[in-house]
């Protein structure tokens, strides 16, 4: 990609200000453009930024460290010392742990051996650190001799070296952690600082004890909340024995800000109509498009039906690969490998690393997106860091190549999350149904007062990723007589929290239960922002089908199906919903996502796990193969009985019921629901059915 950027918003509100970063090789062009995936609906709109720019490339400064406002001094002779667990010393590469510059302070050189430099001169212990062992290093400078010390923890087998070293000056920065991959606890630098990770985890600040205050600041978001050499294992909530968690985990690939520079912006007219936007730029040899949302302004709404954007979705699924083609110091332990079954699908199997040939299958299979991401090394919640750890954090601020108007993703063959929802809002376009969008950043800040000004609130293709505060005020609107319309599968699942000191930022930790891309490491299951419990909702007591009736439970990369309606049993509150459709016609036996509205992520009713027991079960898609397989966390035992040719669980089910105050949801089960309701121009019995239940939803009297 020859020109690709970011907005620092993902939604914008009427009459507030949008900006965009843009790294490009030469010239290109920018303008504002209105996506579809409908020719009529498509536009070029007129904007102030619109025209020309001498581009300028700008890099991507992955890695995380920790940084000081004031100088951090060496003095002449000295000590120092930390906790380290290494979890890629075999990187090949200079990492540093405590460090000024490049010539001066601790390392791990390419070896993985410890490494003292003093003005450039190098001193190693010459035995390399083991991957996942925690020693407690020690170097200095005393007397005229250097000297470098490694303890393992719990073996014999210390290592050091001593040579005669002159004392030099210091004049570079002073940073922990510097493109280092691995855990540094209580590091200190005897009679001048002595930091103690364990004070202020939910911060992005470092806290040192000593009477210098020399405290410093976390940068690129590494990873707090994590188990630290004493760790005992009697307590798994960092915030009740902090002391056992006194480490940070730093990743070099670790990235929260690519801080580039604004390229131009956009003061958002009050009466540009609510939607999705993009700018486009092109240059003589490509072209990207930067999507966003445009919302009404807090307190004011312009139709009484919203659709609502899934945008910590998106974030968790940006720039998403799955690890192919990332090296790894070690086989993964993601569960998540993909494996060819025709030329055309693939099923997740539980495998070792994929061959080169295969791998290079997949990559030439990749879209110009997903090799960018791949080669700028940027990774999604579902991607592992380069030490083999799961990547937990995921930042709006960095190009999201695959959150894209037209992006097709490349295991799917088809639309995706962003693309996947522009199917639904070009069904509302198309169809003539007035309404607002809003965000699930919107939600989560504002909550039930933003709900409240709704009558109906549509959700997107792929809802997955819920925040407390969203589900608090869904269950609250819901309650208080909203409708929600949820046209989506394997929605409202993980926890998700903004970071409170980087709200641009996501934390999802993947516990050791449920459906999951990596697993956290034993006694690192709490948020480090907020310090809530991670995982599945459905293991903190809410589970999506009690809000929504129905909840994930298969999974598969093959052809989707239709709908076939259940017998009305007597029961005719929701005939209403098929009117115009035949008792005998399969619904949605099409799509543009794997070919029918019933496929790739499932969810079903159980009464066990919270759906209303007035629910009405409306119709059901079935009959899938064994490429879909149900979720883990419904098998207590391993067996065989999974697939969808045995097991009666892997179907999609629409289900409508009634809340109270004249509440009502309907949902639908399947992520490829919203991408068949364009089929044929909106002419469809899927575009047929959800216009039924939006417009008996949205009506006065209903």
């Amino acid at each position: 990609m020859k020109v690709v950027g970011y907005s620092d918003l993902l939604g914008v509100k009427q009459g507030s200000r949008i900006r965009f970063m843009v790294s490009a090789d030469g010239e290109y062009e920018a303008r504002l453009v209105r996506p579809s995936h409908s020719a009529k609906l498509r536009e070029e709109l007129d904007a102030p930024f619109n025209g020309r720019y001498q581009g300028r490339e700008q890099s991507i400064p992955a890695g995380s460290h920790i940084r000081f406002a004031r100088p951090v001094p060496r003095p002449a002779e000295f000590r120092m010392s930390a906790w380290v667990l290494p979890t890629a010393p075999g990187r090949g590469a200079l990492q540093g742990l405590m460090t000024w510059g490049s010539d001066d302070g601790l390392f791990l050189n390419d070896r993985g051996e410890p490494e003292l430099r003093i003005g450039g001169a190098r001193l190693a212990t010459g035995t390399p650190l083991r991957r996942g062992e925690w020693y407690r290093l020690e170097c200095g400078l005393q007397g005229g001799r250097a000297f470098v010390v490694q303890t393992p923890r719990r073996w014999d087998g210390e290592a050091r070296a001593e040579a005669e070293r002159a004392p030099s000056d210091v004049k570079s920065p002073f940073r922990i952690g510097h493109q280092f991959d691995g855990k540094i606890e209580s590091p200190q630098i005897d009679g001048v600082a002595a930091w103690d990770f364990s004070v202020g985890i939910t911060t992005l600040r470092v806290h040192d004890t000593s009477p210098r205050q020399l405290h410093g600041e976390l940068m690129q978001m590494p990873m707090r909340a994590v188990t630290g050499h004493n760790w005992t294992g009697r307590e798994l909530d960092f915030r009740r024995v902090p002391q056992e968690y006194a480490a940070i985990h730093f990743h070099h690939d670790d990235l929260a800000d690519c801080g580039w520079h604004s390229d131009f912006s956009f003061d958002v007219p009050t009466d540009l109509p609510c939607g999705m936007y993009a700018v486009r730029l092109r240059c003589e040899d490509g072209e990207d498009h930067l999507p966003f949302f445009v919302t009404p302004p807090e307190g004011r709404v312009n139709a009484s039906v919203a659709f609502l954007a899934p945008t910590f979705s998106y974030l968790a699924y940006s720039d998403e690969f799955f690890g192919i083609g990332q090296p790894q110091p070690e086989p993964r332990r993601s569960p998540f490998m993909y494996l060819s079954t025709s030329d055309d699908h693939y099923a997740w199997e539980s495998v070792p690393p994929l061959p080169p040939d295969e791998r290079a299958r997949i990559l030439a299979s990749a879209g110009p997106e997903d090799r960018w991401a791949l080669e700028n090394g940027l990774l999604s919640s579902y991607d592992n860091h380069r030490d083999g750890t799961g990547n937990c954090f995921v930042s709006r601020l960095r190009p999201l190549v695959n959150m894209r108007p037209y992006y097709e993703a490349w295991e799917l063959r088809g639309p995706h999350q962003l693309s996947a929802d522009l199917h639904v809002l070009d069904w509302l376009g198309t169809t003539g149904r007035a309404h607002d969008v809003i965000t699930d950043d919107d939600l989560h800040t504002e909550g039930l007062d933003l709900l409240s000004r709704y009558r109906v609130v549509v959700s997107g293709t792929h809802p997955e990723y819920w925040s407390g505060d969203m589900l608090d005020a869904l269950e609250a609107w819901l309650q208080a007589g909203g409708r929600f319309m949820y046209l989506g599968g394997n929605g409202l699942y993980w926890v998700t929290t903004p970071h409170p000191a980087a709200p641009h930022v996501l934390e999802i930790r993947r516990t050791n239960a449920g459906t999951r891309a990596w697993e956290s490491a034993p006694g690192e299951c709490h948020h480090q922002g907020t310090g809530e419990p991670a995982g599945l909702w459905r293991y903190r007591g809410r589970a999506p089908q009690s809000l929504v009736g129905v909840g994930m439970t298969a999974h598969g990369v093959e052809e989707s199906r239709p709908f076939v309606q259940e017998p009305r049993s007597g029961d005719d509150r929701g005939s209403w919903i098929f009117d115009g459709i035949a008792a005998d016609e399969e619904i949605g036996g099409f799509g543009a996502l794997l070919g029918g509205a019933g496929g790739y992520e499932l969810d079903r009713i159980d009464y066990e796990l919270g759906t209303p027991p007035h629910a009405m079960h409306l119709a059901t898609a079935t009959g899938f193969s064994d490429i879909y397989q149900g979720v883990v966390e419904e098998v207590f035992m391993a067996n065989s009985r999974q697939g969808g040719t045995v097991d009666p669980r892997v179907r999609a089910d629409l289900v409508y019921f009634e809340t109270p105050n004249q509440g009502a949801v309907f949902s639908t089960g399947s992520i490829c629901w919203g991408t068949s309701l364009t089929h044929d121009d909106c002419d469809n019995n899927v575009s047929r059915l959800t216009g039924n239940v939006l417009d008996r939803f949205a009506a006065d009297d209903a």
